[in-house]
């Protein structure tokens, strides 16, 4: 039997577990027969009420062996447990969803482990030790157990009818959230990046006059331009930056680069013995390294973007799946270059100058209304994919283990009665079915997103506030009225179902009753003539 999630398989134990105890408890202390006899006590009270000359001793006897044989059926196959039934008997296994980091996860099984920290965690669940009863406490009665069986057949086979892969950017998202930047050697080249390249580019290029821009520049920054546009000037590896003249290709490191040889033709600093020309000082020695352009220490081979790219095996990952998306390689290094920027969060240094107190003041109160602006933008914007649909799940697998452990006693309580039989077998189904309405909504979300982003994105866009700030709350929105508002739609359906089936049984039921008083007043008249 194939659950949906790595709980359900415990919570269905457990759920049983405490069925069957609750179970062993009414029929151990005599209370299971209470039923059968209020359903004798009521039979002759309503014969009583309406008189013995209009129903008969025949009569009542037909309703109460009526009333019986349903009550009967409802106890052996809702209350009394079968060892053929057990969930010992059977494999509970789990296929987990496909994801960023795991796109070919094997399913897992009850008795071979799921791998997750349940199987330590809830090992009672398996050997019934939680209890000192051992495998009897797995025993399911026969009606629940078929309908948990056709439900998990169901939801495996609709899960296996539509293609659930998620969007390669809700995969690229995901990578990116949990993506981290943790060689400080690393962190250090970006902040030096970010002092010694980036933010006098950006001083430069705001002292610029926008008309002294190249034409090939003004392409860069226009609003009509999807790859880059205004927002281009913005992040250290900025295009304009890259390939106006005056800018990267023309400022240089303020210090030695490890990594970069010193180039004479470049580091005219530099003490060149070739040149012919005396040493600055007695004993003077050049540093070991050069002093790189920006434009050089940005896209060589030893350069900050292929550290940033190159550092772990999740980035690995991570930069293979932007690839798929981007095919301009240069583009797909940006993406993962803007990622370990926002991540590293460099701050400008400035050297020359201690900062005042009042201006640290402004910064801070700025600081923190530009915060509470960007939540309150992105307040759905957070919401993911992977956390919200793995808490709904152990939310359902909650929810199906109170169902399964109150079955016994609601049976018990209504006094065997078939139209409980029909609503637990309803509600089951319903709530099972929930995880596929889930998968349903991860495909569609892959189509909405895919649709959302044609021209492409930014993978930055997921994890900050920026120029899609619309895009993503919108998407988000949609994602949870999905999630959750599907599940609340079925649910209602269902139970407007479970009220039609009440009408029907109870009009059965009165059916059944008139057929056999009317039977015991013909037989009765005839007697007399």
């Amino acid at each position: 039997m194939q659950l949906d999630s790595y709980l359900e398989i415990f919570t269905t134990m457990y759920g049983w577990a405490f069925a069957n105890i609750f179970g062993e408890i009414i029929t151990g202390t005599g209370l299971v027969v209470i039923p059968f006899m209020l359903i004798v006590f009521n039979a002759w009270r309503e014969a009583k009420e309406q008189g013995a000359e209009s129903v008969g001793v025949f009569g009542v006897i037909d309703r109460i062996g009526t009333q019986l044989i349903a009550a009967l059926f409802v106890f052996s196959v809702c209350f009394a447990t079968l060892p053929v039934t057990s969930l010992h008997s059977i494999s509970l296994s789990y296929k987990p969803r496909p994801t960023a980091t795991d796109p070919n996860p094997a399913p897992v099984t009850r008795d071979g482990g799921t791998g997750s920290t349940f199987d330590t965690a809830m090992v009672d669940a398996i050997d019934g030790s939680m209890s000192g009863a051992g495998g009897s406490l797995s025993n399911v009665p026969a009606w629940w157990f078929t309908v948990m069986s056709i439900s998990a057949g169901m939801n495996t086979a609709l899960r296996a009818g539509i293609n659930n892969s998620e969007s390669e950017i809700r995969a690229i998202e995901e990578l990116a959230r949990i993506a981290t930047i943790e060689d400080p050697a690393l962190l250090h080249s970006v902040q030096r990046f970010y002092s010694e390249c980036f933010k006098p580019a950006q001083s430069r290029y705001i002292n610029t006059v926008r008309t002294d821009i190249s034409a090939s520049g003004q392409a860069i920054l226009a609003t009509t331009n999807t790859n880059y546009g205004p927002n281009d000037v913005g992040w250290m590896g900025s295009q304009l930056f890259r390939t106006e003249p005056g800018f990267y290709a023309d400022m240089r490191a303020a210090n030695p680069v490890q990594g970069f040889p010193i180039n004479f033709a470049r580091d005219g600093d530099y003490y060149n013995p070739a040149a012919g020309a005396p040493p600055p000082y007695e004993g003077y020695v050049n540093p070991d390294w050069g002093r790189p352009t920006c434009k050089e220490w940005w896209e060589d081979a030893a350069g900050v973007r292929e550290a940033m790219i190159r550092q772990s095996d999740r980035w690995q990952n991570l930069s293979n799946r932007i690839a798929l998306v981007f095919t301009d390689p240069d583009r797909a290094k940006d993406q993962l270059a803007m990622l370990a920027e926002h991540l590293a969060n460099p701050s400008f240094v400035d050297t020359t100058r201690a900062l005042g107190f009042d201006a640290s003041i402004q910064q801070n109160v700025g600081g923190a209304v530009s915060t509470i602006g960007v939540f309150l933008t992105q307040l759905f914007s957070y919401v993911t994919i992977n956390p919200l649909l793995n808490g709904l799940l152990m939310m359902q697998a909650i929810i199906l283990m109170g169902m399964y452990m109150f079955l016994p006693l609601i049976t018990f309580l209504s006094g065997y009665n078939l139209k409980v039989m029909l609503y637990g077998a309803v509600g089951i189904f319903t709530v099972k079915f929930w995880a596929i309405l889930w998968s349903f909504t991860v495909w569609m979300d892959a189509h909405l997103v895919n649709a959302m982003y044609p021209e492409g994105f930014k993978v930055t866009d997921f994890i900050r506030s920026t120029g899609n700030d619309y895009k993503l709350t919108l998407m988000a929105m949609l994602m949870m009225t999905m999630f959750i508002g599907l599940p609340l739609l079925w649910t209602g359906m269902m139970a407007w179902i479970g009220i039609n089936v009440n009408s029907s049984l109870t009009g059965l039921l009165k059916s059944a009753d008139s057929t056999a008083t009317n039977a015991t007043n013909s037989s009765r008249a005839g007697g007399r003539r």
